[in-house]
């Protein structure tokens, strides 16, 4: 693959603080840098772009790119509860796979048994409390106040090398326990008639290894190309990329299917990529995951593995393992020409936990 041009300053929004950028975005983490944002499904896009990270608890506007968002307190790890793995939810029918390396294949749903789901939670399943076997709760944000919490923030920019995006932390709003993330009609300042969408970065607790989960759902929009992303981004101490982990993101339409990718590097270089695909009907409530370790990444659904573990003897020669600090981010872009015909919610975020891994699973 051809690599991606030398890092420069934006110059299409003197308006907007000049950020370094990268590959898929820029570089960095709300306050001083900049973020990320991968591509599309079936493969991947330059992004060199301004953003602006908007502070949910301050009027403050910083510099930033790809991911930000937050606004409540976040919930710290209580004492080891291994045998209440309260944070997995079950999984939901019948899940059909398919991957680069193998044929399509399916997981029951009887692997473990349901968790119950919790009526008063807006997807059915409460946010993580506890530790489980093989990780520790390190943060849990269930989004129940009316801003973005501490520790995340939103951003504000275009894409680079995507003339159909453009972000505006105005369509990034939390209300009902959940954070939401919509469109603005008309609001890209360059183009007519482009809808804005929204993204976040919660940089409050970067760590290298983990696992991360995200319950969340994207809204049925055929005709269009609204991806919904959750990834790990290098934080903002770390102005490189690759490492990027990709463990949601759909195409947008239908949401019938999600492709999980690992963008390895090196620096500077989208070589060696592994990705495979789900099929699965992402505009219902689902709990998206990664597992990372210093050897091992797994993606899960619903609290189950899906698809082949990702070992770090995979990797070609050039390729190197992710190894340090990485942000979650999670957001919305159009990734299409296709404008919506009126101001929608692409994606709805209900709760997200971190874990750390305990000394015995790393």
């Amino acid at each position: 693959m051809t690599p991606p041009p030398p890092i420069e300053p934006t110059t299409t929004r003197p308006a907007t603080p000049a950020i370094s950028a990268d590959k898929n975005g820029p570089i960095g983490s709300p306050g001083d840098s900049a973020v990320n944002r991968h591509a599309k499904a079936q493969g991947s896009r330059l992004f060199r772009a301004a953003a602006v990270v908007a502070s949910a608890a301050l009027p403050l506007i910083v510099t930033a790119v790809v991911h930000s968002v937050g606004t409540k307190t976040p919930t710290t790890a209580p004492a080891a509860n291994p045998a209440k793995p309260a944070a997995l939810p079950h999984i939901w029918g019948h899940i059909s796979i398919a991957s680069s390396s193998s044929p399509a294949r399916s997981i029951s749903s009887n692997a473990t048994p349901p968790i119950t789901n919790s009526t008063s939670d807006p997807s059915g399943e409460p946010v993580p409390t506890g530790n489980i076997p093989g990780w520790n709760l390190v943060y849990s944000q269930d989004f129940n106040g009316t801003r973005l919490p501490a520790g995340w923030g939103a951003y504000s920019g275009e894409p680079g090398s995507d003339p159909d995006g453009y972000w505006d932390p105005a369509n990034v709003t939390v209300s009902n326990g959940e954070l939401h993330f919509g469109t603005t009609a008309n609001d890209d300042p360059e183009r007519s008639n482009t809808y804005s969408s929204g993204g976040v970065d919660f940089y409050g607790h970067p760590q290298t290894y983990g696992m991360y989960l995200v319950r969340m759902k994207g809204d049925y929009e055929p005709g269009l190309e609204m991806s919904d992303i959750a990834l790990l981004w290098p934080s903002r101490n770390n102005n490189v990329w690759p490492p990027e982990i990709d463990f949601f993101e759909d195409s947008g339409g239908s949401r019938s299917s999600f492709s999980p990718t690992l963008h390895p590097g090196p620096n500077g270089d989208n070589c060696c990529v592994i990705t495979t695909t789900l099929a699965n009907d992402a505009t219902r409530w689902h709990t998206y995951g990664v597992e990372w370790t210093s050897s091992t990444i797994t993606y899960t659904i619903d609290g189950r593995q899906w698809g082949s573990v990702v070992h770090k003897s995979q990797l070609s020669a050039s390729a190197q393992w992710p190894d340090i600090n990485m942000d979650l981010a999670l957001q919305s872009q159009n990734l299409g020409s296709a404008q919506p015909t009126r101001p929608i919610e692409t994606m709805t975020v209900d709760w997200v936990a971190e874990y750390a891994p305990s000394s015995s699973s790393n």
